[in-house]
């Protein structure tokens, strides 16, 4: 039996170029595919990171406008009862002087933000993908107004931790101040529970719309140092007064002007989930 041998002829040259190119062609645009889709998961990321922001950030700037308003209203009531501690019988004004007391002495005002995204572009390196300059400067200022305002209100926390506990009890007896069916001790303690006040300043009388406050029948105002506790008021008054400040001028335009950059970088932002 004959057997054929099959001869073999040494490719040539061009051929092998050829094969290279082909190869070199083909792992060329694998890596550019790979390339361009890990862009395109880097860029959504990044997107979607920006949204969460955007959404946080009109919190920010609605609890912003609210304690603004808040601390006017603080002021106001810091200024009416100076007037009728200094100028006034106090006996005779012991229950609006009680309202007023008791609304200063709450936590109202203080600010906490809900941008935790910022943390995400700050801490898993997402901010160096932002390519607009602007946006990027506008996130990086809004980022140091917080921490400028967060010293301001721990300097507000640490002042209410120090003296609130002593001044809250000074002028009134807070024995009555306890859920109506917490206790039997104190079903005897008759009263009403308010939320707003007619508060008479200056011959001019207005409505005030307070917390919600229970007010006893029988309100006692006890003997109380007024000038410690007028200089404690206005002490906590001028802190709230000067955080109120850099709110006004400072965060709430960074943080409205910060949306306004997302807007124009991404214009479909409030499509993005």
């Amino acid at each position: 039996m004959e057997v054929h041998h099959h001869s073999h002829h040494p490719k040539k040259w061009k051929e092998y170029i050829t094969e290279f190119l082909m190869l070199f062609l083909a792992v060329t645009l694998g890596f550019m595919a790979e390339n361009v889709r890990e862009h395109q998961i880097v860029a959504h990321q990044t997107e979607s990171v920006i949204a969460q922001l955007y959404h946080e950030l009109q919190k920010d700037t609605a609890s912003l406008h609210k304690i603004d308003l808040v601390h006017d209203k603080q002021d106001t009531a810091t200024i009416v009862l100076e007037n009728y501690i200094l100028n006034t019988d106090l006996e005779a004004n012991k229950v609006n002087f009680f309202y007023l007391h008791n609304y200063l002495c709450t936590r109202e005002g203080i600010f906490e933000t809900n941008c935790i995204a910022l943390d995400q572009l700050k801490f898993a390196g997402i901010l160096k993908n932002v390519k607009d300059s602007k946006l990027r400067d506008c996130i990086e200022k809004y980022d140091l107004k917080l921490l400028q305002l967060k010293d301001r209100t721990e300097r507000e926390v640490d002042f209410m931790n120090r003296y609130m506990d002593d001044i809250r009890i000074a002028p009134f007896d807070y024995y009555f101040r306890t859920a109506r069916d917490t206790s039997d001790s104190f079903i005897n303690v008759k009263g009403s529970t308010k939320s707003s006040a007619l508060i008479n300043y200056r011959n001019k009388t207005w409505d005030f719309v307070l917390n919600k406050t229970f007010l006893p029948d029988n309100l006692t105002l006890k003997a109380f140092d007024k000038s410690i506790y007028l200089n404690r008021m206005l002490q906590l008054n001028g802190i709230r007064m000067s955080t109120d400040i850099i709110q006004k001028n400072g965060i709430y335009k960074a943080g409205i002007e910060l949306l306004q950059n997302i807007e124009r970088v991404y214009p479909d932002i409030n499509s993005v989930h």
